[in-house]
């Protein structure tokens, strides 16, 4: 997201954003320095105590990310969809394994179905936050022990993008409204998630998985030769490692949020 220092013709959320990031850019400086002067000398309660500042202030950094993004995807136009791989999605996917499994004691896997190159058209940056909406639903979703799935599967009129877990479950008079899986009432996550596939074309649905837990099920419709010449680059180095470090950076913070104490 665009940042503007002067304030001169910034919009409203803009501005909003850039008065909360400020404020939590203060809080976690002073967290910072209180951690330094303290690390050798604070008992267990304050140690506690400035934990519960650097992951509550990471929550709320994530709220209003995640509020903001909401607003852009109710109120902007599309951008020009372009080709993407999901392939290369998934593998992504698959590098925050250690992480997680180190963190919180939870198995993820990703596994592409024996597809080696999977390409449909859509926004990058939104499939990314898409799939780490998923994946830190399904994290929420599981107790220490747990497992988490990512998959993709072929289908008849393109391709499913799958995210399982064998965590708790949907609650059964609605899944929409299962708030433990999504922000904890609030539900933006999933809004988001519904948002950038319906704009997108894309399909959503969440079911009950077999043997327990919940599957989060994205279908693709494939990209077609016209939408993609065969000389067409679908990234560059560069833009690959621009991508992956954004991803890991995101995963980073949702970690953070999801780590067990």
């Amino acid at each position: 997201m665009r940042r503007r220092n002067d304030g001169a013709g910034a919009s409203p959320q803009e501005e909003f954003g850039d008065v909360c990031f400020h404020a939590l850019g203060i809080i976690d400086q002073n967290r910072e320095y209180l951690q330094m002067h303290l690390l050798a000398s604070a008992d267990l309660p304050t140690r506690q105590a400035l934990s519960d500042i650097q992951i509550e202030s990471a929550r709320l950094d994530r709220t209003v990310r995640n509020a903001i993004t909401l607003y852009q995807l109710e109120n902007e136009e599309l951008s020009e969809l372009q080709p993407l791989d999901l392939c290369g999605l998934l593998e992504k996917a698959g590098r925050l394994a250690p992480d997680i499994r180190r963190s919180l004691e939870i198995t993820l896997t990703a596994e592409s179905g024996g597809i080696e190159h999977c390409a449909v058209m859509g926004v990058p940056d939104e499939a990314e936050q898409l799939l780490l909406h998923l994946i830190s639903n399904a994290l929420r979703a599981c107790d220490a022990g747990g497992r988490v799935w990512v998959s993709l599967k072929q289908k008849k009129t393109g391709v499913a993008l799958r995210v399982e877990d064998d965590g708790c479950g949907l609650m059964e008079e609605d899944p929409i409204e299962n708030n433990r899986r999504f922000l904890s009432g609030a539900k933006l996550g999933l809004r988001i998630c519904k948002l950038i596939c319906r704009r997108a074309g894309w399909k959503l649905t969440l079911t009950a998985r077999p043997g327990g837990g919940t599957r989060a099920q994205v279908v693709f419709p494939l990209a077609s030769c016209e939408d993609i010449p065969p000389e067409m680059e679908l990234h560059s180095d560069e833009e690959n490692d621009i991508c992956a470090a954004r991803f890991a950076s995101r995963a980073a913070q949702e970690l953070l949020l999801l780590r067990r104490y």
